[in-house]
């Protein structure tokens, strides 16, 4: 009785609907940034500012952190439990732990490829990074996925931001001066980010497409201090422009930079390899 009723309860919070979040930052594009109005003065003033957004990131090698994921999906909302891990330009894994400490799921990012394990159910997907970026039509890659979750500026498929690279980003004020707008266009993309205006604090990144109404919009707040520099303690996510509303909320708590865990991921041999795209069916079913 007892294993049928968690059994009942994990396909409640399911590690499918726990997935869409990973899937929709991998599969998302966007739609028109914010409007904006007065350019910065010089090239070098925005190159110096710049540079500050960039410093503000905390040097990650290693990162350890319980996580409450909050999904809203189709009005209803669902919260879980679990751990989110990074080791820098190598892996993100996230695992749900819905309670009683036994993992529901676990999905596993790494420069090749992403696993997505439901434990429940005993089946898991493993495909390589480059089918979600060609199913998707867009450069997002592990390394923006990387800077998304650090609070960090990015420019796909480039592992560190550069002062060349930063020369490619165009700094204005927004309409109501409380923040700095930071955007470059690539490939049919716009990447825009928000930062306030004399810390160089990032507070906004968002990806969105120039000639289509999708958007993802990656907020900050509530930081704390890490290390010599600080963290946000919380991230909330939206997608915009799909047939039904989605957003999710990850609280942080036990931050630390705890690199005493192991990767990758060993699938156990009586799990049932699932198809892709019969996996994204059911996810884009809830």
């Amino acid at each position: 009785m007892r294993k049928s009723a968690l059994k009942c309860r994990c396909k409640k919070t399911t590690i499918l609907g726990f997935s869409v979040i990973c899937l929709v930052l991998a599969l998302s594009a966007c739609k028109s940034a914010k409007s904006i109005s007065k350019p910065a003065a010089a090239v070098t003033e925005n190159l110096d500012y710049l540079g500050s957004v960039a410093n503000n990131t905390p040097s990650i090698t290693n990162f350890s952190s319980k996580m409450k994921l909050t999904i809203n999906s189709n009005g209803k909302d669902i919260s879980v439990n679990g751990t989110i891990r990074m080791k820098k330009n190598e892996v993100i894994q996230m695992s749900i732990v819905p309670f009683l400490g036994i993992e529901a799921g676990r999905v596993e990012f790494t420069p090749t490829k992403v696993l997505i394990i439901d434990r429940i159910n005993k089946q898991y997907v493993e495909e390589p990074i480059s089918e979600l970026t060609t199913m998707a039509n867009t450069d997002m890659d592990f390394y923006t996925l990387q800077a998304l979750f650090t609070n960090a500026l990015f420019v796909p498929g480039k592992k560190e931001i550069n002062n060349d690279l930063l020369s490619e980003f165009t700094v204005n004020t927004s309409v109501d001066n409380k923040t700095m707008e930071i955007q470059k266009k690539s490939k049919g993309f716009l990447y825009s980010f928000s930062a306030t205006p004399n810390t160089g604090q990032l507070l906004e990144s968002s990806i969105s497409t120039i000639s289509a109404p999708y958007q993802l919009n990656w907020k900050y707040s509530d930081f704390q201090p890490f290390g010599l520099k600080s963290f946000p303690s919380r991230m909330d996510i939206s997608f915009e422009g799909g047939k039904k509303p989605f957003s999710a909320e990850i609280d942080l708590s036990k931050l630390t930079e705890n690199g005493d865990w192991e990767y990758p991921t060993t699938v156990s041999s009586k799990y049932k390899k699932m198809d892709f795209n019969d996996l994204l069916k059911v996810l884009l079913g809830l």
